[in-house]
């Protein structure tokens, strides 16, 4: 799926909310591996809003510390390491699963870390690991999918579109631009004024 259908089936705002347009190679450094095409052309024509008045996809360097790409790595992560309900294990073990968005009601969207990431799944997560499902699109053909209810989740009908498809948040673009400047005198995903977490340091299991 690219980023045209997922365009045809959404249209984008005319101007984003503090999107991100990179650069992505810090980020996936510290991940170590690259992120799908797809995502980085949706969150560049997107940025921060709501899909379907319930779903949240994550923003690199976002402002907004609940959609922050990088902290919701361990956010979600660290509570279901040893969920032995899970089909899959966490990232960053092969063929993990990878945090990219999350709804109102606590539904996770997963990626399945497995092979080039232009065919990397998606795998679906309620926030008790009772309902789960994996699907075998991309991110933007998930979003475009709901769309069109070409994919309807047998157990995540609540994202299901009710009205709006998209809602930009508002308000955003100062604080965003402030938090590029600041990432950018740190030199990348360091140490910033930002008082984020760098990936290493969040992938790390905690001190019992």
């Amino acid at each position: 799926m690219t980023i045209e259908a997922l365009i045809k089936a959404i249209p984008p705002p005319v101007v984003a909310s503090a999107p991100f347009e990179g650069p992505w190679e810090p980020l996936e450094h510290q991940l170590g591996t690259a992120l799908p095409e797809d995502y980085k052309a949706l969150v560049r024509r997107y940025g921060h809003g709501t899909f379907f008045d319930v779903l949240h996809i994550h923003v690199p360097r976002s402002r907004v510390s609940h959609v922050r790409f990088e902290t919701s790595i361990r956010e979600i992560c660290e509570p279901l390491r040893g969920a032995d309900e899970l089909p899959y294990p966490l990232w960053p073990q092969a063929g993990g699963l990878l945090p990219v968005g999350r709804s109102e009601f606590g539904d996770t969207v997963f990626w399945i870390v497995d092979g080039p990431p232009a065919t990397w799944r998606i795998f679906l997560c309620d926030r008790d690991v009772v309902d789960m499902e994996t699907l075998d699109c991309d991110l933007t053909g998930f979003l475009a999918g709901l769309a069109t209810r070409h994919i309807q989740p047998k157990d995540f009908l609540r994202l299901t579109p009710q009205d709006a498809l998209f809602d930009p948040w508002l308000n955003l673009g100062a604080a965003q631009a402030e938090a590029a400047q600041d990432w950018t005198r740190s030199g990348g995903y360091g140490s910033t004024r930002l008082q984020s977490l760098t990936l290493t340091a969040q992938l790390k299991p905690p001190k019992r």
